[in-house]
């Protein structure tokens, strides 16, 4: 078994909206209700913006999708350059290093287009992935979604 970590193209955005929900489906540090808020913002529509406007890099296991991230390489959309939005690995894949591959290919790609750095706003379930790949945690945050609050860490890592 070896993951492939390739970019995103557009026809991924309908199996990316549909892991993303999966892998928040299965984030039960969050209740039914936050999980629920969170997965209505991932649409085909939100996933084929991503693929435009930041670098999306898909992993596939066996030719299969099993993860990907996507990383701002300027500011767009609210984003600050050097910001992984997203980190989604299919439940039935988790670990495999899927997650670990797809933060090597960011790191690589940030550095490649001269970031410094990398932050990201990571939930609870991946805090511990991002930690493993360098990341810090700076602080807690919440964000407030169709009613919903959910916390998350705010977490950083110098590319110098």
């Amino acid at each position: 078994m070896s993951v492939v970590v390739r970019p995103a193209s557009p026809a991924d955005a309908v199996v990316l909206a549909e892991l993303s929900r999966a892998a928040i489906g299965a984030a039960e540090v969050y209740t039914p209700a936050q999980r629920a808020a969170w997965a209505s913002r991932r649409s085909v529509a939100a996933h084929l913006r991503f693929i435009e406007v930041t670098r999306v890099l898909v992993a596939s296991v066996d030719g299969v999708v099993a993860g990907f991230a996507l990383v701002a390489l300027a500011p767009v959309d609210g984003l600050a350059a050097g910001e992984v939005d997203q980190l989604f690995v299919d439940p039935v894949s988790g670990g495999r290093g899927v997650a670990r591959a797809l933060l090597s290919a960011v790191e690589s790609t940030a550095r490649s287009s001269g970031l410094a750095s990398l932050v990201t706003h990571a939930s609870w379930r991946a805090v511990p992935v991002f930690e493993r790949a360098g990341f810090s945690q700076v602080e807690v945050e919440s964000v407030t979604l169709d009613g919903e609050v959910l916390t998350r860490a705010l977490m950083l890592k110098s590319l110098a």
